[in-house]
């Protein structure tokens, strides 16, 4: 499947990491190049980009997104939450959900 139509597919309040994304795209070993992707995506293309994060939890560098602020605001806005350092709360907000977590994403057979 096409990385953007992927990332398509994250709904509002949750995240996907950039590894998540390459693997599912096909390419499990581009995640740095999912960054790239996600950075260099049009302004007003309406692709969440936002939603793209690293697989810790912490946001996109500041050259992205109009900066950490920026992506924080947005998905803030979203009912994303975060933890005190910064972090967000990866374990309630991941897509797409793992099954440890009791629901099954569409990715699961």
């Amino acid at each position: 499947m096409p990385v953007y139509a992927l990332v398509a597919q994250i709904p509002a309040g949750r995240v996907a990491t950039y590894g998540k994304i390459a693997e599912l795209a096909g390419y499990p070993r581009a995640s740095r190049e999912m960054g790239i992707a996600m950075s260099r995506t049009p302004g007003g293309s309406g692709l969440p980009c936002h939603r793209v994060v690293n697989k810790n939890g912490t946001l996109a560098p500041e050259y992205a997104f109009g900066g950490q602020e920026k992506q924080r605001a947005l998905l803030l806005a979203e009912g994303v939450t975060f933890l005190p350092d910064g972090k967000i709360r990866m374990e309630k907000h991941i897509w797409p959900e793992s099954p440890q977590s009791g629901q099954l994403s569409m990715f699961d057979e």
